[in-house]
C-alpha cells in the first residue's frame, strides 16, 4: 500500500478544514498525520483512525523555530519514506515540500488554500510571494481550492500546473450533516439562550474576527442597519487574532457593547447557530474557496458574501445569495437590507441555495475525487 504524510501548521486544521479526509484515503493509503503538539490531537488521532506525529511549527516567519522545524520534518520524512507528501497551510506548504525535496520523496504536493499576498502591501508583500514561489519550486504539483485562485497564481507566481479538485473545496461539505433539521422549538431554545427574540433577524457570520475577513465593513454597516432595523442582530461565531490583522479599536468596542451583536467564540459544531440564522455573511478581503459559505447554504440560508475569488464560484448572484464589492460598507449594507425587505428574492434564494451546495461540493464527491487524483500518480 502506497504511504501519503499529510503535514499542516497547527492541529485545528486537521479538526476542521479537512476533517474525515484522511480517514477516508485511508482505505486506499497507508496515511500519516503531522502537525504541531496540541491539546486535541489524541482526539484527532481516534476520529482519523490513522497515526499523527507533533512537529512544532508556527503560522508566523520564526527562523530559528522554523529551521528546527524543516531539520525535524526532514530526519522524520526520511525515515518514513512515502510516496507522497501532501501540505497544505503556508508553512506547512514550505516546510513540508523543502524537507520532502531533500529527503528525495517522489511525489510533492502543495494544496493552495488561500492566498494572503492578494492583499498585502509593501515589503510584506515581497516576502510572501518569495515564500510562494519557493513553496511551488520545491512541489512537483499543485493543487488550489478555487478556480479564480488557480488563475490568479498563474498570473502571479507560477505556470505550474495546478489542479482544481471536483469544482473546488479542500474537503468538501458533508451536505446531510448540514442539513437544518432543527425543530421549530429548538431554534425557540437555541434563541432564548443567546436572548435573541422569535421576531429578531438574524445575521450570521463564522471566521475569525479579524480586518481581512470584512469585519470591519461588517459592524460598521450593522450599526447604521440597526436604526432602521431594530429587530437585525448579528451572530459572531469565532476567535479574535489580535496579532495578525486585528479589527479597528473602535469596532471592538462596539462589538463588546452593542446589544445587537452577540459574540460565541470559536465552536466546533456551528449547526445551532446556522439553524437559527437569516441570513449568512462573508464580507472578506481574500479567500480560497471558504468552506463557511458552502456548509451554511447547504443549511438552506441566503448568503452574502465579496464579488471575489472562491466567494463568487460558490454563490451565483441572486440565485444562491448576493455578491457585494470588497471593502464597501455601504453596498455590504444595501445587500443586508435587500434580504430583509426583499421577501420574494429571500425566499427564491432560500429555495435554490441548498440543491446548488450538493450539486457541486458535497463531500462524497470531492473525496472520490481527491482519491482518483492521488491513484493517478501511480498510473
Amino acid at each position: 500500500m502506497k504511504k501519503i504524510i499529510i503535514i499542516t501548521t497547527v492541529p485545528i486544521s486537521l479538526e476542521t478544514l479537512i476533517k474525515g479526509q484522511p480517514k477516508y484515503l485511508s482505505q486506499f493509503f497507508e496515511v500519516k498525520l503531522v502537525t504541531s503538539e496540541g491539546c486535541n490531537n489524541e482526539l484527532i488521532v481516534d476520529y482519523e483512525g490513522v497515526e499523527l506525529y507533533p512537529i512544532n511549527m508556527t503560522r508566523k516567519i520564526t527562523i530559528i523555530k522554523d529551521l528546527i522545524s524543516l531539520i525535524k520534518l526532514f530526519f522524520f520524512i526520511l525515515k518514513e519514506k512515502p510516496d507522497i507528501v501532501y501540505t497544505f497551510t503556508p508553512k506547512a506548504g514550505l516546510l513540508g515540500m523543502i524537507s520532502s525535496f531533500f529527503s528525495r520523496v517522489p511525489i510533492r504536493i502543495h494544496n493552495i488554500v488561500g492566498m494572503p499576498l492578494m492583499v498585502a502591501t509593501g515589503k510584506r508583500k515581497i516576502l510572501l510571494k518569495f515564500i510562494e514561489k519557493l513553496t511551488y519550486f520545491f512541489s512537483t504539483k499543485l493543487f488550489c481550492n478555487s478556480f479564480g485562485l488557480k488563475v490568479f497564481i498563474h498570473d502571479n507566481l507560477t505556470q505550474k500546473q495546478i489542479k482544481v479538485i471536483g469544482q473546488g473545496s479542500i474537503n468538501g461539505v458533508d451536505t446531510n450533516f448540514f442539513e437544518n433539521n432543527f425543530s421549530s422549538a429548538e431554534k425557540k431554545t437555541i434563541r432564548k439562550k443567546l436572548d435573541i427574540d422569535e421576531n429578531d433577524f438574524v445575521l450570521t457570520f463564522v471566521g475569525r474576527i479579524v480586518r481581512d475577513k470584512g469585519v470591519n465593513e461588517l459592524i460598521e454597516a450593522v450599526e447604521e442597519l440597526k436604526n432602521v432595523h431594530t429587530n437585525l442582530k448579528l451572530l459572531l461565531v469565532g476567535d479574535y487574532d489580535t496579532n495578525l490583522n486585528p479589527i479597528e479599536k473602535e469596532n471592538y468596542n462596539i462589538i463588546m457593547t452593542s446589544q445587537n451583536i452577540i459574540t460565541v467564540g470559536f465552536q466546533k459544531d456551528i449547526r445551532e447557530f446556522l439553524g437559527i440564522s437569516d441570513a449568512f455573511v462573508l464580507p472578506s478581503y481574500r479567500e480560497g474557496l471558504p468552506n463557511s459559505l458552502i456548509e451554511a447554504g447547504s443549511f438552506g440560508i441566503p448568503l452574502i458574501a465579496s464579488n471575489i475569488n472562491g466567494c463568487n464560484e460558490i454563490i451565483i448572484n441572486k440565485q444562491t445569495g448576493l455578491l457585494v464589492n470588497q471593502k464597501d460598507t455601504l453596498d455590504l449594507q444595501r445587500a443586508i437590507n435587500e434580504l430583509i425587505t426583499n421577501s420574494e428574492l429571500y425566499d427564491a434564494i432560500k429555495e435554490n441555495v441548498r440543491e446548488s451546495m450538493i450539486n457541486r461540493f458535497s463531500q462524497d464527491y470531492f473525496w472520490k475525487e481527491m482519491e482518483n487524483e492521488f491513484k493517478s500518480n501511480f498510473r
